[in-house]
């Protein structure tokens, strides 16, 4: 089945940008989207993403990297440490790597449950970039999501790791987990 030939015939998705003009520019990133579904979380993400996963014990992280500097991390920790720890863990790391990290709490949400969050700026290689992070604890695990990209180009992918990052589901709380034995 070739699925290059035939792929905008279907349904007008909005899955484009308009320049100043208010013409249609085609966004390859967007346009099609794949699903991840392991260590019982789910979420969706640009299919043009480069996708890494690394498993020690007891953390799982799960890479997503666009073509650019933007990429989006979620981190699985069984241990279930306290997420405003594990928020205080990347902000130390950030303050070591950078000279100036400017720090904004926030509440947020994560898989539908309530979060902690952190947006960080900092200046790397005279560019400024920006990092949100944020922390839920589940009945399973701690989840943490981290995302960070140059301010210039985040102009395009926030949108993107927005998105990703509301697509995120934890299923250890549905019906068809296993939690009866």
């Amino acid at each position: 089945m070739d699925l290059h030939n035939h792929s905008h015939a279907h349904h007008h998705d909005h899955d484009h940008d308009h320049d100043a003009d208010g013409n249609c520019v085609p966004r390859h990133v967007h346009a099609a989207t794949s699903g991840y579904g392991k260590h019982g979380v789910r979420f969706r993400f640009p299919a043009s993403w480069a996708i890494t996963e690394q498993s020690d014990e007891g953390e799982t992280t799960i890479s997503l990297q666009s073509d650019g500097t933007s990429f989006w991390t979620l981190m699985l920790l069984e241990a279930r440490p306290d997420p405003d720890e594990v928020l205080d863990t990347v902000v130390a790391a950030f303050e070591q790597d950078y000279d100036e990290v400017d720090v904004t709490s926030s509440i947020t949400s994560l898989g539908g449950l309530p979060a902690l969050g952190r947006e960080l700026d900092f200046v790397c290689y005279d560019l400024v970039n920006s990092a949100s992070v944020r922390a839920v604890q589940t009945s399973e695990l701690t989840a943490m999501v981290l995302f960070q990209g140059t301010d210039h180009e985040l102009e395009t992918t926030r949108d993107q790791l927005d998105s990703i990052t509301a697509s995120l589901q934890f299923d250890d709380d549905d019906s068809d987990s296993i939690d009866e034995a």
